[in-house]
């Protein structure tokens, strides 16, 4: 594996990968809003008492800048391991997803009672999300 070199990564990419995470999370969870709303047990009256208050924008700069650090990550394994290619960058998106991310929000759903039906939806976001962010950054070296 090649060093890490923080210079030489391709910012742009990294910001469009961080825009389009954040796209496709508000259409994932939009599309699944009423099932994700029963599964963690709030109601239309809960997400309206939300609004104006941190709990209704702070979510989202949090997922901003996690964003951010697992854009990173995936940007410096991707050059580390020089993934160039399509199947190379889905590969890694794919690894990332289900090595990571699935796994272990698998063993807390589990430990926390938590549905199955709740873990597809929170699932198949990274899932698809990490797929194409591994492709974005392989082809936009």
């Amino acid at each position: 594996m090649e060093a890490m070199d923080l210079g030489s990564l391709n910012w742009w990419a990294i910001i469009v990968a961080i825009v389009f995470n954040q796209v496709l999370g508000a259409a994932w969870y939009s599309s699944f809003a009423k099932p994700w709303m029963a599964e963690v047990g709030l109601t239309d009256e809960d997400m309206e008492a939300m609004k104006g208050t941190p709990r209704r924008w702070y979510p989202y700069v949090v997922a901003i800048v996690l964003a951010l650090v697992f854009t990173l990550g995936l940007a410096l394994l991707a050059q580390g391991l020089d993934v160039d290619t399509f199947g190379e960058g889905l590969g890694l998106g794919l690894l990332a997803a289900v090595g990571f991310v699935l796994t272990s929000n698998g063993i807390n759903y589990t430990f926390e009672g938590r549905s199955l039906r709740l873990f597809a939806i929170n699932a198949g976001y990274p899932l698809i999300s990490y797929c194409v962010i591994g492709v974005l950054l392989a082809l936009w070296r």
